[in-house]
């Protein structure tokens, strides 16, 4: 009787309702927002509302939802879901989150980037913040820059808001924008790839926004593996995730002892059911040239070998080389020292020497390093597709009015300024 009455209370104040639809299989509201506390919230941030304004009270809910997993067997992913308290219907934006190593993900107001999609709802966008594959409550492991599973969390988690939105009485307008910082960039353009492949008439992508994003990891990005670089972590987070994919070493049965010694001991702490070690302290502990983790053997195999199944993958889940249909802009900054900025200039070349011509390439400072950069990459999407919100695809709408744009740069000359000074690149995306 107890344990009847103790399920019944947990039930009654988490709020969880589950679903018996065909990819929702629970929801939860975890927090509602009015105007006050939002504007309260841009206060202590220092958010003009000029550059992002509070319009609507939003409520937010932990989302479960079944996806398929590269085996084609189903398993369950997590998302968070910014609904706007709104009587007509609204756009659907999603983003995707930069870079992380642990499973564990709070809801919280404290988080920029979760932040961003709080700021679009206020402004009449539904928002959707989808876990990868492995991370928040989802099962399984994360899959680090892999195309479809990237994707496939962007396809699913929106399969299932469309389902959540009968039951709390929310329509979307039929616009679809899609965005994301660093590995969100990549994540977010891998989206509009297969959402234009799977053509599904529910859900026409209206542009996308894809910040900051590693997209030519054979090319740009792969030169960073070779020097010294502020966040070695990556080269081992994608081997680990490729050999769980492609199993691109089929000879080897544990994927650490391709690394030297004490790596091949470490690593496991980092990759395997991690819930509290960051990126940070495996960043401590990485030599600074990414590749000197690596027995030497695999790295002549990688420069040498073009058979390579590593490097083969590796390049297919480049993004560079394919034809958005819906409208592009690359945001980037010219100082950003984590992930090149040239991954923008060559997605963007290529694509135009292709016939892509609905592209734009929006480099926003030649200062800023990767996560200062971001505060600017994101002003500008919110520019971007608010244009296409209010006037439809229109190519001679500008996208920022005259005191937006005037105000947005005397922001960036101050953090320009305080970055040249410190060289302290705050705030993780």
């Amino acid at each position: 009787m107890r344990l009847i009455i103790l399920i019944l209370f947990l039930l009654f104040f988490t709020k969880t309702t589950f679903s018996e639809d065909q990819y929702l299989v629970s929801y939860t509201l975890v927090k509602s927002h009015t105007k006050k506390s939002i504007s309260e919230l841009w206060k202590k941030h220092k958010i003009p509302k000029v550059i992002l304004p509070v319009k609507n009270d939003v409520d937010i809910y932990e989302v479960i939802y079944k996806a398929k997993w590269i085996d084609s067997t189903w398993i369950t992913c997590s998302g968070i879901y910014y609904v706007p308290k709104i009587k007509k219907a609204a756009p659907y934006m999603m983003f995707g989150h930069g870079t992380q190593i642990q499973k564990q993900r709070d809801v919280s107001d404290g988080d920029a980037q979760q932040g961003i999609c709080l700021g679009f709802a206020t402004d009449g966008y539904i928002a959707c913040y989808p876990d990868y594959y492995g991370i928040g409550k989802g099962e399984g492991r994360h899959l680090y820059q892999h195309s479809w599973s990237e994707a496939m969390s962007f396809v699913y988690m929106l399969y299932a808001v469309d389902e959540l939105n009968k039951k709390i009485n929310l329509k979307n307008n039929g616009q679809l924008f899609l965005t994301g910082y660093s590995q969100g960039g990549h994540a977010s353009f891998a989206a509009q790839k297969y959402f234009e492949a799977i053509n599904d008439s529910r859900f026409k992508v209206t542009a996308t926004s894809p910040m900051s994003g590693a997209y030519d990891m054979t090319g740009e990005q792969e030169k960073y593996m070779f020097q010294k670089y502020p966040k070695p972590f990556y080269l081992p987070y994608l081997l680990t995730s490729y050999q769980i994919a492609y199993n691109v070493l089929p000879d080897t049965k544990n994927i650490y002892t391709i690394f030297k010694s004490p790596f091949d001991t470490l690593l496991p702490y980092f990759f395997e059911k991690n819930l509290s070690r960051s990126f940070e302290d495996l960043d401590k502990l990485m030599p600074p040239i990414p590749k000197d983790i690596v027995k030497d053997y695999l790295v002549d195999m990688y420069q040498n070998d073009t058979t390579f199944l590593f490097k083969k993958k590796l390049a297919e889940n480049n993004l560079t080389n394919w034809k958005p249909q819906a409208p592009v802009q690359f945001c980037y900054c010219k100082g950003d020292r984590e992930v090149n900025y040239k991954n923008s200039e060559v997605a963007y070349n290529t694509m135009k020497s292709i016939g892509v011509t609905k592209i734009k390439l929006n480099n926003l400072s030649d200062h800023l390093d990767h996560n200062t950069c971001a505060a600017f990459a994101v002003m500008a999407t919110k520019f971007y597709f608010d244009r296409f919100k209010k006037h439809g695809d229109n190519p001679k709408m500008k996208d920022v009015p005259k005191f937006k744009k005037a105000l947005a740069n005397i922001i960036k000359k101050k953090e320009e300024k305080k970055y040249k000074e410190s060289h302290h690149d705050h705030a993780r995306f």
